[in-house]
């Protein structure tokens, strides 16, 4: 036998340890385990929700005060970059439509 028995007064302990097959795991309470699913899942939503908020509000203020300065030259440049606006999109949505028509028909290039 082993050491510890002759030491073991507790009886419910003992006959545990000794069991050759392993106990039962503990039964769960489902209604618990989901209570607190749904605390964890709310403070994590309400945790991202303040990040965004708060990175919102920087940005919307990095744009109040950087856009004064910035739509003139935006202005000034935009008259004569239309063209390259024009070819940049329509050769990303025909890029975007060639993919995900060779996908959907399987076609391996």
């Amino acid at each position: 036998m082993p050491f510890w028995v002759y030491r073991m007064t507790n009886d419910p302990l003992k006959a545990m340890l000794m069991a050759d097959e392993a106990p039962a795991p503990p039964a769960r309470d489902l209604s618990f385990v989901i209570a607190v699913m749904k605390r964890v899942e709310q403070r994590r939503l309400y945790r991202n929700l303040a990040w965004l908020v708060l990175g919102t509000a920087a940005i919307t203020a990095l744009l109040f005060l950087i856009m004064p300065y910035l739509t003139p030259a935006l202005t000034a440049v935009s008259q004569s970059i239309w063209p390259l606006i024009i070819i940049t999109t329509v050769a990303g949505f025909s890029l975007v439509g060639f993919e995900s028509t060779r996908r959907a028909l399987g076609l391996r290039f």
